[in-house]
């Protein structure tokens, strides 16, 4: 299992809250997953991007998406947004768990220094 970005062909699912041990915690110790990663999934939080950010607890071959990704790290992502407008994305919940602000903030807590190139037009607002 892995949380590789995946460009959905029809409409992927989502997970329906943030894992225990989900990236986009702040109360998960860094370094599950080394700096490279968050540099690779960085598209994700690009400005229209239609690659969304899977779980890792999902397999492979039929990826969903991260619901903390969907909750903080969205807003941008146009893939994440036609999946929420057609109710695919429907049931995610928010159940108050501490969440970074944004996919930036969540890089660099994990290693990614902030003025890596793959942090170049991820959004923060």
């Amino acid at each position: 299992m892995t949380n590789e970005p995946f460009t959905p062909t029809g409409i992927p699912k989502a997970r329906p809250r943030p894992c225990t041990d989900c990236p986009w915690r702040r109360d998960v110790p860094t370094g599950h997953f080394p700096p490279e990663r968050f540099e690779h999934l960085a598209s994700t939080a690009r400005d229209a991007s239609l690659v969304q950010f899977s779980c890792h607890q999902t397999p492979d071959e039929r990826p969903q998406a991260c619901a903390g990704f969907l909750l903080r790290g969205s807003r941008h992502n146009l893939g994440a947004r036609l999946a929420k407008l057609t109710g695919a994305y429907g049931g995610v919940e928010d159940p108050g768990d501490p969440l970074y602000d944004s996919y930036r903030e969540m890089a660099i807590a994990n290693g990614v220094d902030p003025q890596h190139p793959s942090l170049e037009g991820v959004r923060d607002d």
